[in-house]
């Protein structure tokens, strides 16, 4: 039985290198780890009674500034932030003017 957890924990660390590597060629962070914590973190904020994570990813699916907000926070793989200034869907929902 120790052998089959050993061999398991090395599959998984063998599969996480992977990802790695994947995401360093690409220029992003990615890995095991990351997914796991961004999948718990996700489903933490589903309970949010406004908003939750569906699988929704670009800004034609969201219905307001708020919600595209939420999504880009705390849910994994949107693409709601074009130019990575930390305000989402801009073309759709302009940030108000602050004077």
């Amino acid at each position: 039985m120790k052998k089959w957890i050993l061999l398991a924990i090395l599959a998984l660390a063998a599969w996480n290198y992977s990802l790695n590597q994947e995401a360093e060629e690409r220029g992003e962070e990615r890995g095991l780890v990351k997914e796991i914590v961004q999948g718990v973190r996700g489903a933490v904020y589903k309970r949010d009674p406004r908003f939750r994570c569906d699988g929704r990813r670009y800004c034609n699916e969201m219905r307001s500034r708020d919600e595209a907000m939420f999504f880009l926070t705390h849910c994994p793989e949107t693409q709601l932030d074009d130019d990575n200034d930390g305000q989402p869907c801009e073309l759709d929902f302009p940030p108000p003017n602050n004077p």
